[in-house]
């Protein structure tokens, strides 16, 4: 959603108040980070911290955006964020605030604020990584995620990304490798947040249904085999077919090889879409089944 900005200033930095604040922090702090600056014309610290943070927003420009709100302007405002002091800033991601100082911070000290709470530089090229990944452009999603992890190694989406190219490779081993070094308190940072949550969650089931399914040398009528053929069935989008076969496993024996069953039948209920009917059933089946 495309915001439309009404007032800006000549340096580009969007003035909001309270009719607008909506529209220019909260939801365009589902695009990218949102920094305000809460200020006033009589507050002497103000007019030292402003120049400040609009030559940082320049610098540092796609980062995030510098948002101003004139206090004098916004009473709702102050009362709805509880605003007793200022210059107040404040950061928003996802629609909620990340972090926040009050007081004319000297400009090393605005740096440090925003490295400590801001996505990596690279951050818009592993979320465009993992974009063409889920339209199938395997091969270009791969190049995508080396270029970012030869320049930043610790890159939360380019990890996920990469560990998902190395199991449609067959590389279990580096897949588990590229997921055990993610930082998910980074992931906190990003304004794809919950979408790259859920591809993460999606990697550690594949991970898990594939390990799961190695096969043990067990029988073919043996509960080990039915368990590997069941997550052989989910990895291959035979959904039914393994959640069916994992339940009976269940019902069969629940501590079997710690709980495998139910554990891969949540894994195979993270690959499934929102809104699947299989979800609903079979999550009310196995707690029926585990709570009757």
């Amino acid at each position: 959603m495309e915001i439309n900005v009404s007032r800006e200033s000549p340096g580009g930095v969007v003035e909001a108040g309270d009719q607008d604040f909506e529209a220019k922090v909260i939801e365009r702090s589902m695009q990218v980070p949102v920094l305000v600056d809460f200020w006033a014309p009589w507050c002497g610290p103000c007019k030292v911290i402003g120049p400040a943070l609009e030559k940082l927003a320049k610098s540092w420009a796609g980062r995030f955006e510098l948002v101003k709100v004139n206090m004098d302007e916004s009473p709702m405002l102050a009362q709805v964020l509880r605003i007793q002091s200022i210059p107040a800033v404040k950061l928003f991601i996802n629609g909620h605030i990340q972090d926040e100082f009050v007081g004319a911070y000297p400009e090393p000290e605005i740096v440090r604020f925003l490295e400590h709470n801001l996505p990596s530089e690279k951050v818009e090229d592993a979320l465009q990584g993992l974009r063409l990944w889920q339209a199938g452009d395997h091969a270009g999603a791969l190049r995508v995620f080396q270029q970012v992890l030869a320049n930043e190694p610790k890159n939360p989406a380019a990890l996920i990304g990469m560990g998902h190219c190395l199991m449609d490779q067959g590389d279990l081993d580096g897949a588990k490798d590229s997921a055990s070094r993610v930082n998910e308190a980074e992931l906190e940072k990003l304004t794809e947040r919950a979408q790259t949550e859920k591809l993460f969650s999606i990697l550690r089931s594949r991970i898990l249904l594939t390990e799961t399914a190695e096969p043990d040398g067990a029988q073919p009528a043996d509960l080990a085999a039915i368990l590997s053929g069941a997550c052989q069935a989910a990895l291959t989008g035979q959904h039914e077919r393994a959640l069916a076969d994992l339940l009976e496993i269940v019902k069969t024996d629940r501590k079997f090889k710690d709980d495998a069953a139910r554990k891969a039948m949540l894994a195979v209920f993270d690959l499934l879409p929102a809104g699947d009917p299989l979800l609903n059933t079979y999550r009310q089946k196995l707690s029926n089944l585990l709570f009757s």
